[in-house]
């Protein structure tokens, strides 16, 4: 028999928590999910510039209590009598916003979905990067003069190196210097397309017999120098892959060789509509194995529908 030792049940539990909050990310269209991932990154950023600050000092600064009266109305009366020696000042603060800006994330149950994607996004890595840095030189040296939330935020994002240099994160990061970040956005989306492209191909078309006219026709406008492989071959593993490499070529190539690949990857693979695509795709199968449509969706419409899809909650 073999042991399970604590390596192995500290791994475990990491991955049943990802995978039960990619099970409840499924609760809301993606869309949301990313806007309400966005804003717990920034939210997280704000709390750690609040906890580096009175973490510092023994009092809470006016630069701090002026950024919490017009970010957080009412959170200082909230804290009132609640504050506790056990329960550090930044701990309230992050409560308080959960409470107030993701309640509807928590009463519908993604919000560890949100938390999933928050810290999926690299400046929440620059961020407790930025943090570890400045708390160990505070720590010693209490700067003259705190620095503002607007220049928090800028030594944030200007962060490029992490401690582990030879993690996904750290290459993704040591790459966003090399990149514009609407350039990026615009590969992003591309990628995302061309990958949407071969799982819509692959859900309606079987192993080892020729594609769908619809299929054709769409290929023949977006991908026209793999139409003439897609007519002579049965569809399958190679074909798919063949028609992901070739849709994605331009974007891979010039990527490549201006070394920001990483990042566009890290980019993709973490996305929250990569992932629901994926989802979409293996409801299609199991759908259309039990009942084959009269009429397959064209992309378009498939596209449209992953992008609108998900379950809700069952109460």
């Amino acid at each position: 028999m073999v042991k399970r030792g604590p390596a192995n049940l500290v791994l475990n539990a990491v991955r049943n928590k990802e995978q039960n909050a990619l099970h409840n990310a499924l609760l809301v269209p993606w869309h949301q999910l990313s806007e309400n991932a966005t804003a717990f990154a920034e939210w997280h950023m704000f709390i750690l510039w609040v906890r580096a600050i009175t973490e510092t000092g023994d009092q809470i600064p006016e630069i701090v209590r002026s950024s919490l009266h017009s970010r957080c109305p009412g959170f200082l009366e909230y804290l009132g009598g609640q504050r506790s020696e056990k329960f550090p000042f930044w701990k309230f603060l992050e409560e308080w916003v959960t409470q107030h800006y993701f309640a509807k994330a928590r009463t519908e149950g993604f919000l560890d979905a949100v938390i999933y994607y928050a810290y999926k996004d690299l400046r929440t890595e620059q961020a407790w990067t930025a943090w570890v840095r400045t708390n160990s030189i505070w720590r010693n040296n209490p700067p003259q003069q705190w620095p503002t939330y607007t220049e928090w935020t800028e030594d944030i994002l200007s962060t490029r190196n992490l401690a582990n240099a030879e993690t996904e994160k750290a290459r993704a990061l040591r790459a966003l210097r090399r990149v514009e970040p609407d350039r990026l956005a615009n590969a992003v989306a591309g990628m995302l397309e061309s990958r949407a492209l071969a799982l819509w191909v692959e859900c309606q078309s079987t192993r080892e017999h020729p594609l769908a006219e619809i299929v054709l026709a769409e290929l023949a406008n977006r991908c026209p120098a793999l139409l003439p492989i897609c007519l002579e071959t049965p569809w399958g593993s190679t074909l798919f892959y063949r028609l992901i490499r070739l849709a994605e070529f331009s974007l891979r190539s010039q990527a490549k060789s201006e070394r920001w690949y990483s990042l566009l990857r890290y980019q993709v693979v973490h996305h929250p509509r990569y992932h629901r695509l994926v989802h979409y795709n293996q409801r299609c199968h199991d759908e259309w194995s039990r009942s084959r449509p009269d009429c397959y969706p064209s992309f378009s419409n498939w596209l449209s529908a992953s992008d609108e899809y998900y379950i809700g909650r069952k109460d």
